[in-house]
């Protein structure tokens, strides 16, 4: 039994045996939140294919986790759909997505250029977009499709103006492809973390950049949690819920 803990919780990574077998594509998968979802999923038993910018850190994740590793780029659309075909060579109809690799940046909105827009958007809301096309034409009828999301699309904050917007697209293009594409058997649901415990926030914690006692529950999320709220959505136990925005913040945006 594989076991990760983390911050006082010890998750059993076997706990989802509705999981064990199924074919999912996770993107951004070599670091951070991504890297968290795939190794949960691989202690589950899911048969993973991963994807991910930095193909020397994606090699040596899929390597650990005997996954398929598939370097790309989710902002270039020819990969998006070359993605897909490629998981689906090797593992065969695929069941799940998490659309989870993105592009942050803080720009204050006067000096975004239209190079930074067009950067944004291609990555956080064009490439899910193209991803989800291409997965909901193939996939079998049962297949989840989970986009990361962000409070940050119902909070904006000052220098976050096009993140901001680019998780709002996301979270309305879910919605949607949960209305059109649940006759296909597809459901269509989004996660919006706060604050997660990744080397960056931490930094920003040291730096006193960032309180956590304002949060309600007064601390910040480990990637673990908000992995096995994936885990959840992908799986059968949320086989009633579709188009929802799951926020996973400890109280943070109340």
């Amino acid at each position: 039994m594989r076991r990760v803990a983390e911050c006082g919780h010890d998750w059993a990574m076997n706990a989802w045996p509705e999981l064990n077998g199924k074919a999912i594509l996770v993107t951004g998968a070599s670091r951070g939140l991504g890297q968290a979802i795939a190794r949960a999923l691989s202690g589950a038993g899911a048969r993973l294919a991963l994807a991910g910018r930095d193909a020397q850190a994606l090699a040596a994740e899929a390597q650990a986790l005997q996954a398929l590793a598939l370097p790309a780029d989710v902002a270039d659309p020819a990969a998006c759909a070359r993605l897909i075909a490629q998981a689906q060579a090797q593992l065969g109809p695929l069941d799940g997505l998490v659309n989870n690799a993105a592009l942050f940046a803080v720009e204050p909105l006067i000096e975004a250029s239209a190079q930074s827009v067009s950067a944004m958007f291609a990555t956080n809301v064009q490439g899910p977009l193209l991803l989800a096309q291409a997965f909901a034409r193939g996939a079998r009828s049962g297949g989840a499709i989970v986009n990361i999301s962000s409070i940050a699309a119902a909070r904006p904050a000052s220098g976050c103006g096009l993140y901001s917007a680019s998780k709002a697209a996301l979270e309305a293009l879910t919605k949607v492809m949960a209305r059109e594409w649940g006759a296909r058997g597809l459901r269509v649901n989004a996660l919006a973390p706060g604050h997660i415990a990744t080397p960056g926030v931490l930094e920003d914690l040291a730096a006193g950049k960032f309180d956590p006692a304002g949060i309600p529950l007064g601390r910040i999320a480990t990637s673990e949690e908000v992995a096995q709220a994936a885990l959840f959505l992908l799986s059968s136990r949320s086989h009633h819920i579709t188009g929802a925005v799951l926020t996973i913040d400890g109280g943070e945006g109340l």
